[in-house]
């Protein structure tokens, strides 16, 4: 078993709890959003009447005796929607690691990385959904025959939540299209500073002979998160933008398409084939899929952890 340690350095975003509305269900008051169930027996009996603006009324002269939760939080005015992030899941580190995984079997062997992009190329022609264009080239890499049976080798890997010193805070995001904000929006994040943890661990696939084959190690997968976030670090240097000095990744909403695909890798090998898929997601998703927004936070682009093995 390993140990991924992960220290937030840029405001993080992992949303899926749903949202809140000021003014409704959490209310601003001297730095904080305080988060009230406004149908807990508690808040209804504090309202003269039984009616929603009553009960408003009451909670909005004393958020902080109702809260069931309070965030650190800039102004925000009556009528606005926060969005709700979480800690990052398992999943969402499996995935991470899947990803990184597979970048790696294409650098270090041509047969399936021949296989992958024409797998891609196939699957583009045939009109195939968005969200399979890819699994179509992973089935390559992942899908193996051991036995007479097919089966994904990446089941062979569990992640699982250890530990979190977590600090949640709202933040105004700023959606940037090269030098000017193009939408802005409000979201609770993890804070910088804020530190996760997760075991990852690979099981040996079992034979029929009674034996074990060990498939991928964790060795394996602490070379090929090395080598993703070496990728994808220089390409964000590249086009000029904040990148921490440290082993890093960016997580979450706002990461952006490199962080959660080998469009690099695709990029580089095959030209034609990556600007075709950009014309086709463009079409399929009816607008431009590219590298021109940013989400920044704070000044800085969201989404960066720093992260060590043990």
């Amino acid at each position: 078993m390993a140990v991924l340690r992960l220290r937030v350095d840029t405001p993080l975003f992992v949303l899926g709890g749903g949202s809140l509305v000021v003014g409704l269900d959490a209310f601003y008051s001297g730095g904080f959003l305080y988060v009230v169930d406004i149908t807990s027996p508690r808040v209804l009996a504090a309202a003269a009447a039984g009616s929603l603006e009553g009960v408003i009324k009451a909670v909005s002269s004393r958020p902080a005796d109702y809260a069931k939760a309070c965030i650190p939080s800039p102004p925000l005015p009556d009528k606005t929607e926060v969005k709700l992030g979480v800690i990052p899941p398992a999943s969402t580190i499996k995935g991470l690691l899947r990803t990184a995984y597979l970048l790696r079997v294409l650098h270090a062997d041509d047969k399936p990385a021949s296989g992958f992009l024409q797998a891609v190329g196939e699957a583009i022609d045939e009109g195939a959904a968005p969200k399979y264009v890819a699994s179509a080239g992973e089935e390559v890499v992942f899908k193996r025959v051991i036995d007479g049976r097919r089966f994904d080798i990446f089941s062979l890997v569990a992640v699982r939540e250890r530990r979190a010193e977590a600090q949640f805070k709202v933040y105004r995001v700023d959606v940037y299209e090269r030098d000017r904000v193009k939408a802005s929006f409000y979201a609770v994040g993890l804070a910088p500073g804020s530190r996760l943890e997760y075991e990852v661990s690979t099981r040996p696939k079992p034979r029929e002979d009674g034996g074990f084959e060990q498939v991928l190690t964790e060795g394996d997968l602490k070379e090929a998160l090395k080598l993703f976030s070496q990728s994808l670090t220089a390409f964000e240097r590249g086009r000029g933008l904040y990148v921490p000095n440290c082993n890093a990744v960016r997580l979450g909403f706002g990461a952006g398409r490199r962080w959660k695909t080998v469009l690099n890798f695709i990029e580089q090998r095959d030209p034609q084939l990556f600007r075709k898929i950009e014309s086709y997601m463009s079409q399929r998703l009816g607008r431009p899929w590219g590298d021109n927004t940013v989400k920044t936070a704070e000044g800085k682009p969201v989404g960066w952890v720093c992260y060590e093995w043990s």
